[in-house]
């Protein structure tokens, strides 16, 4: 397993447009739309930098479904994990191997950035409280992966997973607010916005910074958990499976 992992990270540096994504993106995002919405702030509490550092974050944190079913059925890896698949190993240490790489990578990255913005001063992600942070980001990342995997095997089509993926996600961002807040369409559209899942993580998240609340850290990491082991169970039964032919010949079904 350790050999497919390593080949699985080489990969990984190997992809472009992942990489850029997870190293470039990510400061790239938080500095634009601090200063595009810096207006709309006061200042006085919640700087635009403070709101955006958390909130696009969290969707960056969100974005990395896409990561998994690329490392699974991308083009240029597909027929790679299908050699490893005649190969004499457990099945489950395919895809095992790719959800550590790829929740490792992302993760890293993600609580380095919110390392060094909080050192730096430039967003307030809780200073010394940053632990519960990280820790909560971290069953994010996990929880986000799993269900692109289980997604994208469901679907069976790296392709369209990928594009329906990138849609939800952003759909879901904009309607929880993540992008700018839902009050300034009024409190009844805010309320609605409120109902999400997504806006339960950005409120847990300005609890712990705001308000030093940490009451519903566990609740909301054990609905995670929960969340991901059932798309971990998805992405063990549904993944790749050999099965032989009327003439004993084996063929892979994906």
């Amino acid at each position: 397993m350790l050999t497919i992992m390593h080949q699985d990270i080489l990969t990984l540096l190997k992809n472009k447009p992942i990489m850029i994504y997870l190293v470039l993106y990510p400061p790239l995002l938080i500095l634009v739309t601090g200063f595009v919405f810096s207006g709309i702030f006061s200042d006085d509490v919640l700087t635009s930098y403070d709101y955006y550092g958390v909130t696009m974050m969290i969707y960056l944190s969100m974005a990395t479904v896409i990561i998994l079913p690329e490392m699974l059925f991308g083009s240029h890896v597909k027929y790679a994990n299908y050699r490893i698949i005649y190969a004499p190993i457990a099945r489950a240490k395919v895809y095992l191997s790719k959800l550590l790489v790829s929740i490792g990578f992302a993760y890293i990255i993600m609580a380095a950035y919110m390392l060094l913005f909080n050192t730096i001063g430039l967003v307030d992600f809780g200073g010394k409280n940053i632990g519960g942070l990280l820790l909560l980001d971290l069953v994010f990342v996990i929880f986000a992966i799993t269900f692109g995997g289980a997604f994208c095997v469901i679907i069976r089509n790296e392709d369209l997973s990928t594009n329906l993926l990138n849609l939800l996600i952003n759909v879901f961002a904009i309607a929880s607010g993540l992008f700018f807040p839902m009050t300034i369409f009024g409190k009844k559209i805010a309320a609605i916005a409120d109902m999400s899942p997504i806006a339960k993580m950005a409120d847990s998240f300005f609890g712990i910074i705001y308000d030093h609340n940490f009451h519903e850290l566990s609740s909301t990491i054990g609905i995670l958990l929960l969340g991901s082991f059932i798309f971990l169970v998805i992405i063990h039964v549904l993944n790749f499976q050999v099965k032989c032919n009327d003439d004993n010949e084996f063929l892979i079904v994906v």
